[in-house]
């Protein structure tokens, strides 16, 4: 999702580019991430994404890049002042959103729907990280923390599973929990103050900028198509 504030400078169009280009990039890691775990879902390939190292890696680069990508958005468009009516539709924009991967994947797969995916998290951690979007230096301190904390298994939120369990799957098939994915929002928020992403991609590629900008229906909708893709493939051959 793209804030777009005044420009102030050329620095900060390059800024821009480059924040582009790290969405585009993980749009495109995430769409091939997602086609072999469909190819997997429907036998074609047994990739084991969720239990080796490397593709436990390679997703929690994907999320690093959208949620980092997150924090730097909130600085763009916040850091001079916040933009309260701007904040507000985003977030009306975000939790639409949100319903309607909950209400697509609930009807497709009925006993793993999303009910706090990606776009659940980047909402409530939107809210949770605008007070800090001024203050880097506490920002990536907080990151720390909880990153942290994570590894000693605090905050312990368990008790919660156990209140609305009786209304929720046994699993989901897209589920970030607040901690530790929270760290990286804020981790961006450090980022948007000192760009040092900005240093790692130099290169220019404008479909990938593009792609980065759109990242939100690009999301919404390429699990669409893959999903039905493969599935039509499947039924042809079977």
């Amino acid at each position: 999702i793209r804030d777009r504030s005044p420009s102030r400078g050329l620095g900060d169009v390059y800024k821009r580019q480059a924040l582009d280009l790290m969405r585009g990039i993980a749009i495109i890691m995430m769409i091939a991430f997602h086609f072999i775990y469909d190819l997997n879902t429907f036998g074609f390939t047994q990739i084991p994404l969720f239990t080796h190292w490397a593709g436990i890696a390679w997703r929690s680069l994907i999320v690093f890049l959208f949620l980092s990508a997150v924090g730097i958005s909130l600085v763009f468009a916040h850091s001079r002042e916040i933009q309260f009516q701007k904040f507000l539709r985003r977030l009306l924009y975000l939790g639409i959103a949100a319903l309607l991967v909950s209400i697509g994947t609930y009807i497709m797969f009925p006993d793993g729907w999303v009910y706090f995916g990606i776009l659940h998290l980047i909402w409530v951690s939107s809210l949770i990280s605008l007070a800090f979007v001024n203050h880097p230096k506490t920002s990536l301190l907080i990151a720390l923390l909880i990153l942290i904390g994570f590894i000693f298994n605090q905050p312990n939120l368990s008790f919660l599973s156990n209140v609305f369990e009786s209304n929720l799957p046994t699993g989901s098939v897209d589920f970030y929990p607040i901690f530790p994915w929270l760290s990286f929002v804020f981790i961006g928020i450090y980022l948007g103050h000192n760009p040092y992403y900005q240093k790692v991609l130099t290169f220019r590629s404008r479909w990938v900028e593009t792609i980065g900008k759109h990242a939100l229906i690009i999301y919404l909708t390429h699990q669409v198509v893959l999903f039905g893709a493969v599935s039509i493939v499947y039924f042809l051959i079977s």
